[in-house]
């Protein structure tokens, strides 16, 4: 069942996209009246800051106690520590206000299935690009967890179950100050997020129960981020895959179209030092959008919808020690399966290029 959509007689856009025939899609955020505008920019604000102050914020309160303000030093630091000590729980309200981001962008942001999709078992929903925010598979998840009205309607449970998965996310990431309570604590919950580390993964992946996101590209693929320029970085990406036939997993691929388009960066051209950086988990971009100043990192809204199509599940074979060549095929068909996502879905929103793969 598909969400009603208005298609007009302009041309195909990340604005004005084809959705139809897909198995499954949600788009929301098409009514562009600057309420909803506002709320959205508020919405984008409020994943970014909290990510961005969590650095800051314990040089912040150090400073303030240097400075004699120990009482305002003292409020801070509870605040920080809130999180680590008591378990936040997911508030409904705040989620709802989240998923608003979707009306920042002119396009809206949907997320599709091309195939109907056995959901019974967990499943290792592979997203890419990176991107900067990771907006494509944060909207995937926040539509499992509050459309249940709206999204592929309530005749669907075990799909928004699955949507409504747990995401893998870096150490430093999953630590952050302020982060940690407002987006990790109210988004999702702590059970939510969880490390992406080999120790982790294997795991949750070894446990089976839970449906799981991971941005295989990382941060090298977030070094990739160039406006309008579709990249992925998936060549030498291969212990995902590993860890996948060890344990029979589901592996879904997918590709969000117009994640590209959301920002500009200053550091675009590829270097050994920004390789190296990448490979040390430190994300070596320096991005802006449209403003200016304080809301420089607010991304392009004009002319940029963003849109998840996922492709075809694949069910792993078991395979307790998988051999390089088990490796390869599978890896081999990972990315022929990407590739195919992009090209036989690129022509929903008007766009000709091809997908670069690093």
């Amino acid at each position: 069942m598909t969400l009603k959509h208005t298609y007009t007689s302009r041309p195909l856009s990340l604005v004005n996209p084809n959705l139809s025939g897909l198995w499954s899609t949600v788009h929301l955020g098409q009514e562009n009246d600057i309420c909803t505008i506002l709320r959205g920019a508020a919405a984008v604000l409020f994943i970014i800051y909290p990510w961005m102050m969590g650095f800051s914020a314990p040089i912040f309160i150090f400073t303030l106690f240097c400075y004699g303000y120990t009482t305002t030093a003292l409020l801070g630091l509870t605040i920080l520590i809130y999180p680590y000590i008591v378990r936040v729980q997911p508030w409904l309200w705040w989620q709802q206000f989240i998923i608003g981001v979707c009306g920042y962008f002119e396009g809206g942001m949907s997320v599709s299935f091309e195939h109907e999709i056995d959901f019974d078992d967990p499943i290792l929903f592979c997203v890419h690009p990176h991107g900067l925010f990771c907006f494509g598979s944060t909207f995937s998840a926040i539509s499992g967890r509050v459309l249940t009205d709206q999204a592929f309607t309530a005749s669907k449970p075990k799909l928004l179950s699955r949507l409504a998965a747990c995401a893998l996310v870096d150490a430093k990431v999953l630590s952050t100050p302020i982060f940690k309570h407002i987006i990790i604590g109210w988004v999702g919950g702590a059970g939510s997020f969880r490390c992406a580390s080999k120790k982790s993964m294997i795991k949750l992946l070894k446990d089976k129960i839970l449906s799981l996101y991971l941005m295989p590209g990382g941060f090298n693929e977030l070094a990739l981020l160039k406006k309008d320029c579709d990249g992925v970085c998936i060549k030498n990406r291969k212990g995902f895959i590993k860890y996948a036939l060890q344990y029979g997993c589901n592996v879904l691929p997918a590709y969000t179209f117009g994640e590209c388009s959301t920002y500009n960066t200053l550091l675009n051209e590829q270097s050994k030092v920004k390789t190296w950086l990448s490979n040390h988990r430190i994300p070596c971009v320096l991005p802006y959008g449209p403003f200016s100043w304080c809301l420089s990192i607010l991304p392009y809204r004009k002319n940029v919808g963003v849109h998840t199509i996922y492709g075809n599940l694949k069910k792993f074979p078991e395979i307790r020690h998988p051999t390089t060549e088990d490796v390869e095929t599978y890896h081999k068909w990972y990315v022929d399966e990407l590739v195919r996502i992009f090209n036989d879905n690129k022509w929903r929103f008007g766009i000709t290029r091809e997908l670069v793969i690093m």
